[in-house]
C-alpha cells in the first residue's frame, strides 16, 4: 500500500509542476503593479522587472502606473493606469477594467489563435494591435489599429448600429415638416443589422454595451494608448 501511494503522488508532480509553468513575465512597469496568484484574495506588489506571470495569474495597476507583459508566445499586453487583466490560460486573455492594449502576432492556423474575453463576447485575433476600453459600467470600447479581428456573441445576437448617413437637404425639409424624428427613426432601422458576430478591420472602433454595438470614432486620445507598447 505505501508503494502505491508514493507511486500515486509521483505521478502526479510532472501535472502540478506544468501548472505552474511560466507563461510570461511582466517585463516593464512604472509606479505601483499588484500580482493576484489566482487562488489568494489579497495580491502581491511587483517589486522586480522580468516577473513571472502564471495561469490564472492577475495583474492589475493601480493609478499612475502602467505594465508592459510579454507572454512566450511573443505576444505583448500592455496595461494603463488602474487597469486589470486576467490570464485564464496560455492564449485567452481577459481585460477586466481601464484600457489594456494588445499587440498579437500572426499565427499561422486557427488554434493559435489568441481570444480576448469579454463579458458578452469574444475577440478572436491572429496578428494585430488593438485597445480594449473597459468602463465602470460594464460597457467597453475597442480600438482596432492595424490587423482585423473578429467579435463573437456569447449569448443572442448582437444589435449592430452603424453610422446614419443624413441627406442634409432631405434632413432639412423633414425638419420643416415636423417628419424630422420619424425620419432619423427610419434611418436608424435601415443602418442596424442582427449578427452573431462581426469583423473589424484596421480603423475602427466600437462600443459595446451588453449586446449593443455602435460605430465611434477612433479619437487621439485612444491612439495615443498604443505608446504603451513602447514603454
Amino acid at each position: 500500500m505505501k508503494n502505491i501511494l508514493i507511486l500515486t503522488i509521483c505521478s502526479l508532480l510532472p501535472f502540478a509542476v506544468f501548472a505552474q509553468d511560466s507563461i510570461g513575465s511582466i517585463k516593464r512597469y512604472t509606479g505601483s503593479v499588484e500580482l493576484y496568484d489566482g487562488v489568494s484574495p489579497r495580491p502581491a506588489m511587483v517589486s522586480k522587472q522580468d516577473t513571472e506571470i502564471t495561469i490564472k495569474n492577475k495583474v492589475a495597476t493601480k493609478r499612475a502606473s502602467a505594465a508592459i507583459i510579454e507572454l512566450n508566445s511573443g505576444d505583448k499586453i500592455a496595461l494603463s493606469e488602474n487597469s486589470m487583466a486576467t490570464f485564464t490560460s496560455t492564449n485567452r486573455i481577459n481585460p477586466e477594467a481601464g484600457k489594456v492594449v494588445f499587440s498579437i502576432k500572426k499565427r499561422g492556423t486557427v488554434t493559435g489563435a489568441v481570444a480576448v474575453g469579454l463579458k458578452t463576447a469574444v475577440i478572436g485575433v491572429k496578428g494585430t494591435q488593438f485597445l480594449v476600453d473597459m468602463s465602470q459600467d460594464g460597457k467597453c470600447k475597442v480600438y482596432l489599429k492595424d490587423g482585423e479581428i473578429t467579435v463573437d456573441s456569447l449569448e443572442g445576437e448582437f444589435i449592430k448600429h452603424g453610422k446614419v448617413v443624413m441627406d442634409e437637404y432631405e434632413a432639412y425639409v423633414k425638419k420643416m415638416m415636423g417628419e424630422y424624428d420619424s425620419y432619423v427613426s427610419e434611418l436608424q432601422k435601415q443602418y442596424t443589422e442582427y449578427v452573431k458576430s462581426f469583423t473589424m478591420k484596421a480603423g475602427q472602433a466600437v462600443s459595446i454595451d451588453g449586446n449593443n454595438v455602435e460605430t465611434v470614432d477612433f479619437d487621439a486620445n485612444a491612439m495615443q494608448e498604443f505608446e504603451l507598447l513602447n514603454m
